[in-house]
C-alpha cells in the first residue's frame, strides 16, 4: 500500500470504481432476468456475491489504513 495519503485514497477509489463497474455490468443481466431469462439471474447473483466480497475487503483495508494513521501520530 502506498504510504502517502493521496496514494492510499487513489487505491481505495480504484477499488470502489472496480466494484461499481462490476455492478454496472450486472445491470445488463438484470434487464434480461426481468424479461424471463433465468440464466441471467444466476449471473446477477454471482456478481452480487463478488461485489459483497470486494466491498468487505475494501472496508477492511480502510479500517486498517485508518488504524495505521492513528498509530503513526
Amino acid at each position: 500500500m502506498a504510504t502517502t495519503h493521496d496514494g492510499e485514497r487513489k487505491m481505495i477509489k480504484d477499488r470502489l470504481e472496480e466494484i461499481i463497474e462490476l455492478l454496472h455490468s450486472a445491470g445488463r443481466d438484470t434487464e434480461k432476468f426481468d424479461r424471463g431469462n433465468a440464466t441471467a439471474g444466476t449471473r446477477v447473483r454471482k456478481r452480487a456475491m463478488e461485489a459483497i466480497k470486494l466491498l468487505k475487503e475494501m472496508r477492511s483495508e480502510v479500517i486498517d489504513t485508518r488504524n495505521e494513521r492513528k498509530n503513526n501520530k
